[in-house]
């Protein structure tokens, strides 16, 4: 994975982790329609970056996150559950940056 990828994906799932992390307030319907845009996108990126090597690597949690935050059929929780979704997947998408190590041979992509 080149360093500019690297870069930006780093970037997403900071930008994601933060919406994910302010989406736990009140705010208008249409802020959380953005933040469950972002965070898809930014867990389907990280399952095509992790198509080279699903374990060990973050591919099950962007999944399991990817699938809760999806646009296409969303789940319809209370408040109060999606406030504890939000924050863990704020820290999901937090400390899957602590593991984005470079690929230690150029025919795999590890994220």
């Amino acid at each position: 994975m080149s360093l500019g990828v690297r870069i930006a994906f780093i970037l997403v799932r900071c930008l994601a982790a933060a919406l994910a992390f302010y989406a736990a307030g009140k705010h208008p319907y249409n802020f959380y329609i953005l933040a469950r845009w972002t965070v898809f996108l930014a867990c389907c990126w990280g399952l095509w970056l992790c198509r080279g090597r699903i374990w060990p690597s973050f591919a099950p949690g962007y999944f399991a996150v990817g699938l809760v935050f999806n646009p296409f059929l969303p789940f319809h929780f209370r408040r109060s559950t999606w406030h504890t979704l939000d924050i863990a997947v704020g820290i999901i998408l937090v400390v899957s940056l602590a593991f984005s190590h470079a690929p230690r041979d150029s025919t795999k992509n590890n994220v």
